[in-house]
């Protein structure tokens, strides 16, 4: 069998945080913080992260629609922080999903 030969064996691999993370449900309603999510747009809380697979997730908005695509690791970032509401508001501003 050749040296370099795909045996099924992962070998030396790399375990690195950013390439998987954490595993989640599939929704969020309030950060770990026990804050209700609120909406940017309408200011109700009927906010909620949604993750549709390991590396991306989505703020979705039950009352008005309002809708934000983020990476995994933005959303972790945020989820830490005692201000959320705050910083998912800031984000959609930056995006240009909110007007300033």
């Amino acid at each position: 069998m050749p040296e370099n030969a795909n045996t099924g064996t992962p070998g030396n691999v790399s375990r690195d945080s950013r390439a998987y993370p954490m595993e989640r449900d599939g929704e969020v309603t309030s950060s770990l913080y026990l804050v209700q999510l609120t909406c940017p747009q309408c200011g109700k809380s009927t906010l909620h992260a949604e993750f549709p697979d390991h590396y991306e997730a989505w703020i979705k908005c039950s009352s008005c629609g309002f809708f934000m695509g983020m990476s995994h690791d933005e959303w972790h970032s945020m989820e830490n922080s005692p201000n959320l509401n705050e910083k998912i508001k800031k984000m959609a501003r930056k995006k240009k999903i909110l007007e300033l």
